[in-house]
C-alpha cells in the first residue's frame, strides 16, 4: 500500500471513528512534503505531533497499544481492527474522554496539501462508495479532506453496505479501476 492510500485510509478510519459519536479523532495530514512552508507552521505542527505523543501515551495506559504517531503526528489505527466495532467499544469512549486533554486540534490551513492527482483520486473514491452502496457518502472539499462532522451512526444493513463499498473501492485511492470482486475482512477485536 503507497503512502498516499494509508493517508486517505487513515483520513476514511479517522472520520469513521469521529462520524459515529462525539469524540475528535486525529486530523490526517498527506503525504505530500512541504519543506518550504511557512516556520509558523512548522511550529503549529510540531506542537501537535507532541500532543499526538502524549494522547498515545495517555491511550496506552488506557490499554490501547496505539504506535507512536509518524512525523506528520498520524497515528495508525489498523492494528486496533476495525473502526466501526472500535467505535462501538465502551473502553475505547472511556479512554478518549480519559484522553481528551491532549487532543490539540489543527485546521487545515495548517494541513499539508494534496496534490492534484489525490484530490482527484479523492473524489472518485466518493462516487465509487457513493455508486457501491453508501450513497450518502460525501464528497471531499476542494482542498481533498472530506469535510468534517459528515457521518452518521449506520444500521447493521448499513455498515455491511459500507464495508463491502470500501473494499470495492480501496484501490480507486491509488488511481487503479474499483475491483467488484473484492472481500470484506473480518473485523477485529
Amino acid at each position: 500500500m503507497n503512502h498516499a492510500r494509508k493517508v486517505l485510509a487513515a483520513l476514511t478510519v479517522s472520520l469513521a471513528l469521529a462520524g459515529c459519536g462525539s469524540e475528535p479523532e486525529p486530523s490526517v495530514a498527506s503525504a505530500t512534503d512541504a519543506p518550504d512552508r511557512p516556520a509558523a507552521t512548522t511550529d503549529v505542527v510540531a506542537q501537535y505531533v507532541e500532543a499526538q505523543r502524549k494522547w498515545v501515551a495517555c491511550m496506552r495506559q488506557q490499554s490501547f497499544d496505539l504506535p507512536d504517531p509518524d512525523a506528520k503526528g498520524q497515528v495508525d489505527f489498523s492494528g486496533l481492527g476495525d473502526g466501526l466495532e472500535l467505535k462501538k467499544n465502551p473502553k475505547w469512549s472511556e479512554a478518549q474522554k480519559a484522553c481528551q486533554e491532549f487532543k490539540v486540534p489543527i485546521s487545515e490551513e495548517e494541513l499539508y496539501p494534496l496534490t492534484a492527482e489525490q484530490i482527484a483520486n479523492a473524489r472518485a473514491y466518493s462516487a465509487c462508495r457513493r455508486a457501491n452502496g453508501r450513497p450518502d457518502y460525501p464528497d471531499p472539499k476542494p482542498n481533498g479532506y472530506m469535510p468534517e462532522g459528515w457521518g452518521r451512526e449506520l444500521t447493521p444493513t448499513e455498515e455491511q453496505a459500507d464495508r463491502r463499498a470500501s473494499a470495492i473501492c480501496a484501490p480507486v485511492q491509488d488511481g487503479l479501476p474499483p475491483d467488484p470482486n473484492a472481500t470484506v475482512g473480518t473485523p477485529q477485536g
